[in-house]
């Protein structure tokens, strides 16, 4: 673990802090930015509740038009029972639909509203808006090399994800 000096902006002064940890800071600044809903457009805000898991799962079903509750939960690597609530509170706020299976009378799948369809858009406009304003701070060649970066980490979290699943 190597040992990296960082600026801390509240003391404005040097640190050392291990890789790991000035990751973590970093991460925790992205996600801030990513998941204040205050930083949405004026028309949006306030829209949800902030949760993130009511943003996620928007976004799922806005890159597949039907998922049955299962699909979602493992998706989102949550358990069945908060993918329950997640879905029951979107379906009360007349985000998400829920409806009979065409392919398996059994089963239900979950799809967007107009409404949700709508907000989903607006959510993932600005996730792409806020990707700009992260990548704005680099040259074009410092992007590639971030997002090379980040793929194989990607990658990586996903492959031990499948070797020892959650649940």
């Amino acid at each position: 673990m190597g040992l990296t000096l960082a600026t801390s902006r509240a003391f404005g002064q040097k640190t050392c802090m291990s890789n790991d940890v000035q990751l973590l800071k970093f991460v925790h600044v992205l996600m801030r930015v990513m998941l204040v809903s205050e930083r949405t457009s004026p028309e949006h805000q306030h829209v949800i509740k902030f949760n993130a898991l009511d943003f996620h799962t928007l976004g799922l079903l806005r890159e597949h038009a039907s998922v049955r509750a299962s699909e979602l939960a493992d998706a989102l690597g949550i358990v069945p029972t908060t993918a329950s609530s997640v879905i029951a509170r979107l379906i009360k706020k007349g985000l998400v639909q829920r409806a009979q299976s065409q392919k398996d009378r059994r089963a239900f799948d979950l799809t967007l509203t107009e409404e949700g369809a709508r907000i989903a858009q607006a959510i993932h406009a600005q996730d792409l808006q806020n990707m700009r304003l992260f990548l704005s701070a680099l040259e074009e060649g410092e992007q590639s090399d971030l997002l090379k970066l980040l793929g194989q980490v990607a990658v990586h979290v996903a492959a031990l994800e499948d070797q020892h699943p959650s649940g």
